[in-house]
């Protein structure tokens, strides 16, 4: 499968970015999740199940944003799992 100019953008400018960018960029996306998970929780106590599955699965969607993002910077994994050797 070939890429689109825009996905091969997008993947050049996600290899710019430094550890702290990353982190920034992956802590907002994360948020959005606890938030889609929180509104999911929240339309159970009403009884619209169909609505919490919608967040449900929205919430799931941006948490794999997260880790693929995550996984797609060198620069990120090598901090993070670095990081998770050395705490072994």
């Amino acid at each position: 499968m070939g890429l689109t100019k825009q996905e091969s953008e997008l993947i050049q400018f996600i290899r710019t970015l430094d550890f702290d960018d990353m982190l920034n960029v992956l802590d907002g996306i994360k948020a959005v999740a606890e938030d889609l998970s929180t509104k999911s929780y929240d339309q159970i106590g009403k009884g619209n199940i169909m609505a919490s599955m919608g967040f449900e699965s929205q919430a799931e969607k941006m948490t794999k944003l997260e880790e693929l993002l995550g996984d797609a910077n060198e620069k990120y994994r090598k901090e993070i799992y670095s990081g998770l050797e050395e705490g072994e």
